[in-house]
């Protein structure tokens, strides 16, 4: 109806296709959510304590719901509660700062199963994250630091998972990823690669 000549989009092409069937996959542009480096706290192993569960609670993160009704189950872990949608300023580079502080981030994925900021920013942090994102939704350049549980794993399970994450961290593969994640998700070289990619589209179209 608009004419559009093409898609950027956040979401892998398999789930965009499903819930808008009139987009044409050829013309998809990806993209993924950016961080800016400026906010990411150097990366330090010291003081780190366990694991850390955040986000908001709602019907989109059925397992997420689960696990802050659950979290007397998991030990050394912290819940941080999402401070909510206001106009008292950018609340990412505190949550950053928070995110330095742990081994661990959970960080589960929504029913639609799509990439999220906070996967890039835990890692960016230094994290090991553990989310129920699908294998099928990449994310380069860190997705092995990403550990995939099921959906419905139990919380014991996690908490099991969890605690072995915990004693098994490797402050030099964690900095390597942080690495990683600040270059490949730092919004001026994500920018930039759209730029690229939205030229090839125009130059083949």
């Amino acid at each position: 109806e608009i004419g559009c000549h093409a898609w950027i989009t956040y979401y892998a092409t398999p789930i965009v296709k499903k819930l808008a069937t009139y987009v044409r996959t050829q013309h998809l542009i990806r993209t993924y959510h950016t961080l800016d480096p400026a906010a990411v706290p150097p990366y330090s192993p010291n003081g780190r304590g366990g694991c850390l569960l955040s986000g908001a609670v709602s019907s989109a993160y059925p397992l997420r719901q689960r696990l802050f009704r659950e979290a007397g189950q998991l030990h050394d872990t912290v819940v941080m509660p999402h401070p909510g949608y206001h106009r008292n300023g950018c609340m990412t580079p505190a949550f950053m700062k928070e995110l330095a502080k742990y081994r661990v981030a959970i960080c589960t994925a929504s029913r639609f199963g799509y990439a999220l900021r906070k996967m890039a920013e835990a890692t960016a942090c230094g994290c090991v994250v553990v989310t129920n994102l699908p294998h099928d939704e990449v994310m380069p350049e860190i997705d092995g630091n990403l550990i995939r549980v099921p959906s419905n794993v139990s919380t014991v399970e996690l908490n099991d998972l969890v605690q072995d994450l915990m004693w098994a961290y490797d402050p030099d593969k964690q900095e390597a990823f942080a690495k990683a994640a600040v270059k490949r998700y730092d919004y001026r070289v994500e920018t930039a690669r759209i730029a690229s990619e939205i030229e090839t589209l125009r130059d083949s179209y």
